[in-house]
């Protein structure tokens, strides 16, 4: 932990082969970090204070290599119009899309957006001399399906992509002025966008609605002066190629093999990634072991070791720890 920045820094430059031991995430977020620390999520995800010491807490218990500040995919639609239902102890609800209604958001003032910026700013305050702390970002195309609901958004791609194309140039400057924010308080923007799944949309789909959009966030980003990262989940092996036409520095894959992706985006590019979090939840710490070297075996030296997309709620503690303890006794062999 005490010199987390340094190993991340040396993965995202020349000296991956020093970085020893390999730099570990297990993507632990808001709804493992409450459970782990015998708080309700709708806490974690309303008060800035509480979302901070649970995602602290998850941090020093495993001693992992990186905090990701994210409370759930509907931060950004909610302040943009959405709304949103939140439970006692379940992730929030899309109970109605913002459609003709949405608007680009304060990221000061509007929503939870706030509460996951206040909670940032605790956390580099706390321990942003040792550790990166990560902003989840959504993607445009992710935000914008929100925006307009799932399936309408998917039906605009097909029959109406103008209407499709409003609402990711909505989202897109949405996006642009959060990340701002962002790097302002010494956070690094990471981008998730799952609904940009090759198990969802085509790859000649993700080439014209997800990717412009994606590489016009990320080069904002790096105006700013920033690296960052882009996770997509679910079935991404049509579109890594594209993945890293987005210049985004860490590219995080979800459960596919680690030696195609290896083949795919070339041994200059930082992948992070991909325990099964199915393995995570149900199997045995001795297994989860052995698929984080697998991982490793096949990733190195440009790899961070990870679960596939967020840790499972109910996720033995155990098998979190295998997760970590593969990559801290990693012998190379």
């Amino acid at each position: 932990m005490r010199f987390a920045k340094k190993r991340v820094r040396q993965v995202l430059g020349p000296d991956a082969e020093r970085v020893l031991p390999p730099v570990v995430f297990p993507i632990v977020v808001a709804n493992y970090a409450a459970r782990v620390a015998g708080e309700k999520l709708s806490r974690a995800i309303t008060d800035a204070e509480v979302l901070s010491q649970v995602l602290y807490h998850s941090y020093q218990r495993f001693g992992y290599d990186l905090i990701m500040v994210f409370s759930d995919v509907l931060v950004e639609a909610e302040a943009m119009g959405c709304k949103v239902s939140i439970g006692d102890d379940e992730p929030p609800v899309l109970e109605g899309a913002a459609g003709e209604r949405a608007r680009v958001s304060d990221p000061k003032r509007d929503g939870r957006m706030p509460v996951v910026l206040e909670a940032a700013r605790r956390l580099v305050r706390l321990a942003g001399d040792e550790v990166f702390i990560l902003v989840s970002l959504k993607g445009p195309f992710s935000l914008a399906s929100f925006l307009c609901g799932p399936e309408r958004f998917l039906e605009y791609l097909v029959e109406e992509p103008e209407r499709a194309e409003f609402f990711l140039r909505l989202a897109t400057e949405n996006q642009k002025r959060y990340a701002g924010e962002i790097v302002r308080i010494g956070g690094i923007p990471f981008i998730g966008d799952p609904m940009a799944s090759g198990s969802i949309i085509s790859q000649n789909h993700f080439c014209r609605f997800a990717l412009p959009y994606l590489k016009e966030l990320v080069r904002e980003i790096h105006r700013f002066g920033v690296w960052t990262g882009l996770h997509i989940c679910g079935d991404t092996q049509k579109t890594i190629k594209m993945m890293k036409e987005t210049q985004a520095e860490i590219l995080s894959v979800d459960e596919m093999d680690m030696a195609f992706v290896r083949r795919e985006v070339g041994a200059d590019t930082v992948i992070m990634g991909n325990v099964s979090t199915q393995l995570l939840e149900t199997g045995r710490a001795e297994e989860v072991r052995r698929a984080g070297e697998d991982c490793l075996k096949k990733g190195l030296p440009k790899l961070i070791l990870a679960s596939a997309c967020d840790v499972p709620v109910d996720a033995p503690v155990d098998n979190v720890k295998a997760l970590v303890n593969a990559a801290r006794e990693w012998n190379g062999t």
